[in-house]
C-alpha cells in the first residue's frame, strides 16, 4: 500500500511538473512571438506627372525654367463658368481645360462658405506678358518689376493652370492684404481640397523668385496640392531640393 502512494504521488508531482513546464514553454513562446509590423506608409510619387513636358499639371515654370517655346498656348482654352473680372472672351478670362472644373468647384465651395470671388486673370500669352513686363520695369525699374512680374516666357499664366483670384467688390484686388481677408484666408486654408496651391507663399521669396502672393493659385491636382500642404513646400523645394 505504502509503495502505491508513492507511486501515486510521483505520478502526480511528474504531471504537475510536466504541466508547469508546458505553460513555462508556451509563454516563453508567446513572449518571443514577433509583433506585428504596420505596413510602412508609400513614399510620394514624384515621378506620376512630369516636370518639364508642356501641359503637364506638375510641370514647373519659374525663372530658371523658362517656357522653351515663345508661341506655347494650351492645347483648349475655356472661360470657366464663375464670376469673370472681364467678358468671357478676354484673353486673361481662359483658363485651359483641364482646370476648369476644379475651378468652378473650388468657386462653388467659396460660395457655400458665404464668400463672393471673382477670376481677375487666367492665361496670358507672351507678348501679353511682355507689355504688362515693360509697362512695370517703366514704372518701377527691372530690379522691382522682377519681384513681383515674371519676364516674358517664364510667367505661369502662359500655361493655363494659373488663376489670380479676389473678391467682388476688388477689395485688396492683387495686393498682399488679400491674404489678411476672409476670402484669402479660405483659400489658403482649403484651395489644396480642389488641387490648387498659393504659388508664391510668404516667406519664400528667395525659393519662388517672387514676393508673396496670395491671389495667386497654381492647379497642380488634389494629390500634389495635399503634400504641398502638408508639408508646407513650395514646388521648387518638393522637387528640385531649393
Amino acid at each position: 500500500m505504502k509503495k502505491f502512494v508513492i507511486i501515486a504521488i510521483a505520478v502526480v508531482v511528474l504531471a504537475g511538473g510536466g504541466i508547469a513546464a508546458f505553460m513555462f514553454l508556451n509563454k516563453k513562446e508567446e513572449t518571443q512571438a514577433p509583433q506585428t509590423q504596420q505596413p510602412a506608409k508609400d513614399a510620394f510619387n514624384k515621378t506620376q506627372y512630369s516636370i518639364t513636358e508642356p501641359g503637364s499639371p506638375w510641370w514647373l515654370v519659374n525663372k530658371q525654367r523658362p517656357i522653351a517655346d515663345d508661341d506655347y498656348a494650351p492645347g483648349e482654352l475655356v472661360a470657366p463658368n464663375i464670376k469673370l473680372r472681364w467678358a468671357p472672351i478676354a484673353e486673361s478670362m481662359q483658363v485651359s481645360k483641364q482646370i476648369a472644373p476644379a475651378l468652378e468647384q473650388m468657386y462653388k465651395g467659396s460660395q457655400t462658405a458665404g464668400f463672393d470671388l471673382m477670376l481677375i486673370s487666367g492665361y496670358r500669352s507672351a507678348k501679353t506678358q511682355k507689355e504688362l513686363y515693360d509697362g512695370y520695369v517703366a514704372q518701377h525699374g527691372q530690379a522691382e518689376a522682377d519681384r513681383f512680374s515674371a519676364r516674358p516666357g517664364t510667367s505661369e499664366h502662359q500655361t493655363g493652370l494659373v488663376v489670380d483670384l479676389g473678391r467682388a467688390d476688388k477689395n485688396c484686388e492683387l495686393e498682399t492684404c488679400f491674404g489678411e481677408t476672409a476670402e484669402g484666408k479660405w483659400l489658403a486654408e482649403h484651395a489644396h481640397e480642389y488641387g490648387f496651391i498659393i504659388r508664391y507663399p510668404q516667406g519664400k521669396e528667395a525659393i519662388v523668385g517672387y514676393q508673396y502672393e496670395p491671389w495667386h493659385l497654381r492647379y497642380v491636382g488634389p494629390e500634389l496640392a495635399a503634400e504641398l500642404f502638408r508639408t508646407k513646400q513650395t514646388m521648387e523645394e518638393f522637387f528640385v531640393g531649393r
